[in-house]
């Protein structure tokens, strides 16, 4: 009787789990994972235990699954569903992508910034707004004539001249009679 409980405590143990990553159609990850959710609630025993998209990868999904067998054959048949890269992933590997505090970029309104990428590539702006939630600005581009709002991403903005300090070195400026 011993024998038996100890087989059986020996099953409840969560067997090793690994990362995956799944290729979805670009531009398709979000209905993917959706289809995905939709597939989870209803089947049981589907060998997946998790599944993410970080914003910044495109085409790809990351997945906890028991093992790599139990995930395409889950996963098989979901619309845009594209396959599974063979090879296990460290989670080291896709650690960077929950710790979104390392990667914010700092903006203030007023700040002068440098258009990186994009049709303005190379062009110099004012930040007009700050978009909330989005990591997007609303720049106002000083080479044109007349001041058109654009709404660029923070990944396409690099900031050149922060608005606090030039305030600061305007207040020196102030006590000096300049």
């Amino acid at each position: 009787m011993d024998e038996v409980i100890e087989k059986t405590a020996a099953v409840d143990v969560a067997p090793e789990h690994e990362f995956y990553v799944v290729r979805a159609a670009l531009g398709k990850e979000d209905k993917f994972l959706d289809s995905v959710w939709k597939m989870l609630e209803k089947k049981e025993n589907h060998g997946i235990y998790a599944i993410f998209r970080p914003e910044t990868v495109k085409g790809y999904v990351f997945a906890e699954a028991e093992n790599l067998t139990k995930l395409v054959d889950s996963l098989r048949g979901i619309p845009n569903f594209k396959g599974a890269i063979k090879e296990p992933i460290q989670f080291d590997e896709i650690s960077k992508y929950f710790d979104k505090a390392s990667e914010q970029i700092h903006v203030n309104e007023r700040d002068m910034v440098e258009v990186i990428a994009g049709p303005f590539k190379g062009d110099r702006a004012r930040v007009v707004r700050i978009v909330p939630g989005k990591d997007e600005v609303v720049v106002e581009p000083t080479n044109m004539p007349v001041p058109i709002p654009v709404t660029l991403s923070l990944d396409d903005i690099r900031v050149i001249e922060d608005s606090n300090v030039s305030s600061e070195s305007d207040k020196e400026d102030d006590e000096y009679g300049y």
